[in-house]
């Protein structure tokens, strides 16, 4: 399917590795020109020099500041940005119990995952009010519907996303702007290799999955970028839940 993104400019945090990546890469494949930003400086830039176009930056998505000076930099470099994919965000630490997360855990969650797509959509939606066109994707999670367990921060971040998107959604419509996010399940990425590789846990996984495998990037990539298009222009508000069946099994 053609998606008509040529020449549509996206920018995209977590870039420089795992689900982002791969968005990076299937926009890119449909034309948009891309931004890849990441606290991981190195390995963004690495990334974006394999796509035609695309601009490797740094970017520390808790911070307003480091925002700010993104998009400054990202307009004058490649022009008003049509599409933010909202993607970055830490691994939880290891189940640690609702009694036991410690505030720097906690904190880590919310900033990374919460306050970050807060202040990417506050930084990027006045111009896509002021141009009357946008396309927000914010990455949530199927953990958002409490799927998992002793991990509350983490859970509790995507929780946000959820409302949050829903309420940001309502407000920006009017203004031809969509917003939606996209909510994985358990996917293999290097995020989830480490707890993935122990004794069992894959097969556990896959088990879990009724579609009977493990998702990989693409699977989610591909609803990310579908939305960033004009052939998603109806969807407003939505979430859709990409695990393969694991938030009904």
């Amino acid at each position: 399917m053609d998606l008509s993104l040529d020449g549509k400019v996206a920018l995209v945090t977590g870039a420089a590795s795992g689900l982002a990546r791969a968005v990076t890469t299937t926009l890119a494949a449909e034309g948009a020109r891309v931004a890849g930003a990441d606290l991981n400086e190195a390995g963004v830039k690495s990334v974006m020099e394999e796509l035609s176009g695309g601009r490797g930056y740094r970017l520390d998505v808790s911070q307003r500041d480091s925002w700010s000076e993104l998009v400054r930099t990202v307009r004058a470099d490649l022009g008003e940005i049509d599409i933010l994919c909202n993607i970055a965000g830490p691994a939880p630490a290891s189940p640690s119990g609702h009694l036991d997360t410690d505030d720097d855990e906690w904190h880590r969650q919310i900033d990374g995952h919460l306050t970050g797509v807060f202040l990417g959509c506050q930084s990027v939606l006045p111009q896509m009010i002021e141009r009357r066109y946008g396309k927000i994707i914010n990455m949530c999670s199927f953990t958002a519907h409490g799927v998992s367990a002793n991990i509350p921060g983490y859970d509790a971040a995507f929780g946000g996303i959820l409302a949050y998107t829903k309420d940001l959604a309502r407000f920006a419509a009017p203004y031809n702007v969509n917003v939606n996010c996209v909510s994985p399940g358990n996917i293999e990425t290097p995020m989830t290799q480490g707890w993935m590789s122990e004794p069992g846990a894959y097969e556990r996984v896959r088990e879990r999955t009724l579609i009977g495998r493990v998702g990989q990037p693409d699977d989610v990539a591909n609803w990310v970028v579908f939305l960033a298009s004009d052939r998603a222009q109806h969807a407003v508000g939505i979430e859709i839940n990409v695990s393969g069946g694991q938030l009904i099994a």
